[in-house]
């Protein structure tokens, strides 16, 4: 026997606004009291402070958003089912369904940020070969259902590539961009992942390069923030949850990397970072 459509829909607020309400008591959960023997690190504190502080204020907008249109079509179907017809009914489901998906994918970046984010970031380090782990992300870009799909251009050597790194979180960082220039490289018509080995410093460089629209220096100093997007409303709208970059950040940090960006207006962008070699 099949759930009537208005439980389904009370079930779905009701896990909806509870995740909403855990995470954030989770995030403001009692700081820890100042020890007083300390006094020449209060400041550090404070700056510490308002981090958590602004943190928890991003989130709560970012959960709420969702959370209010998931509740607001759910009211309308509840009230007005039996008015409503079925072409409108569907509409609003798929409201739903829209954003209970990206509640989700804000909750499992959230999770995944707070774990990268721990003084001691667990990987999986295996040896690989780096060119074949990007012609896999490629064979899976090539795939996509996006219209139209950017020309891919990958340059890599012709011998292997072999690094002591985590495949799984690396993958991670190639997707985390290369979806950052299919959400916001406006005019986007290429993209190009570049593998290059410096045998003097020991590295292995990656590049991501795109030809979209270009990001400004103002906007490249806080790009790796979380939540922080070039066009906010915009943003929103083409999904993406504003997490994405932080997380690159935060598993090339856990590689002993960098991750920067180049760019100027009108002329694309290069997101590079670079890993230590085997």
């Amino acid at each position: 026997m099949s759930l009537p459509i208005w439980l389904f829909v009370l079930m779905l607020i009701g896990s909806s606004y509870a995740i909403y309400v855990s995470i954030k008591a989770f995030i403001t959960k009692k700081k820890e009291s100042w020890p007083k023997h300390f006094p020449q690190k209060r400041e550090l504190k404070d700056k510490d402070e308002q981090s958590r502080r602004d943190f928890v204020a991003n989130v709560s907008h970012e959960l709420r958003t969702p959370v209010s249109i998931i509740k607001g079509f759910a009211d309308s179907l509840i009230e007005d089912y039996e008015v409503l017809k079925d072409e409108k009914r569907k509409q609003f489901l798929a409201k739903i369904q829209k954003n209970a998906k990206r509640l989700n994918t804000l909750v499992e970046d959230l999770l995944a940020l707070a774990k990268l984010e721990k003084p001691q970031t667990t990987l999986s380090i295996e040896l690989f070969d780096l060119c074949k782990l990007v012609r896999n992300i490629e064979e899976e870009f090539l795939l996509r259902k996006e219209t139209p799909l950017p020309k891919f251009v990958l340059k890599c050597p012709n011998s292997p590539v072999f690094t002591r790194a985590d495949p799984v979180k690396l993958v991670s960082v190639f997707e985390n961009l290369i979806d950052n220039a299919m959400l916001h490289a406006e005019g986007l018509s290429y993209l190009m992942i570049c593998i290059k080995e410096d045998t003097k410093k020991k590295q292995i460089i990656c590049e991501v390069e795109d030809d979209g629209i270009g990001i400004s220096q103002e906007d490249q100093e806080m790009l790796f923030e979380r939540f922080y997007r070039v066009e906010k409303g915009r943003s929103r709208m083409r999904g993406g949850t504003g997490l994405g970059l932080s997380i690159a950040r935060e598993i090339i940090k856990a590689h002993n990397g960098e991750i920067s960006i180049q760019s100027k207006t009108d002329q694309g962008a290069v997101f590079s970072f670079h890993i230590p070699k085997s």
